[in-house]
């Protein structure tokens, strides 16, 4: 009497189809995961000029008689544009439009303006779209400074941070 030991080919096809859509479900989801990821650094790395950006609005240099708090990257203290590269290509550049007028105490900042996080021209950041961009606009009231972040690309609700 022979006794044979091992899986059937039924136990084997099996075996293949549980993990095929295990591996269906759990791609995109890695993806996504990686490119939140990306996104995240491209925040975290931007703390720097938050803070200097912060700094400028609260401290209130006007420049002239215009009343015109200039925290754009280069002036009052605010970093000049930054680029961050990786040896493995990944690539981005963090710089800041922000501008107000001092009106009382709390400075009114100027619509559009922002902290600007994306992805040169011709670069790339990981799996994340080209046209990323990740903007940390200020608020300004009596209690400081309060940041908003945006994000536009392709689909950002698969990226954005806290979204």
């Amino acid at each position: 009497m022979t006794r044979h030991s091992g899986f059937t080919l039924i136990e084997l096809m099996i075996v293949v189809a549980i993990i095929s859509i295990l591996a269906a479900f759990a791609m995109p989801a890695y993806q996504g995961y990686t490119q939140r990821a990306h996104a995240t650094e491209m925040l975290q790395a931007s703390s720097a000029m938050k803070t200097a950006v912060s700094l400028c609005l609260i401290t209130g240099l006007t420049s002239g008689t215009t009343q015109l708090i200039d925290c754009q990257s280069g002036s009052n203290g605010v970093p000049a544009k930054q680029l961050f590269s990786k040896s493995n290509g990944d690539s981005f550049e963090i710089y800041s439009t922000v501008t107000a007028s001092l009106s009382g105490i709390t400075p009114a900042i100027t619509d559009g303006t922002a902290i600007v996080a994306r992805i040169p021209e011709g670069q790339r950041k990981g799996s994340l779209p080209a046209n990323t961009v990740i903007r940390l606009q200020p608020q300004s009231d009596a209690h400081g400074i309060v940041w908003r972040t945006h994000c536009s690309g392709d689909i950002p609700s698969q990226f954005c941070p806290g979204q």
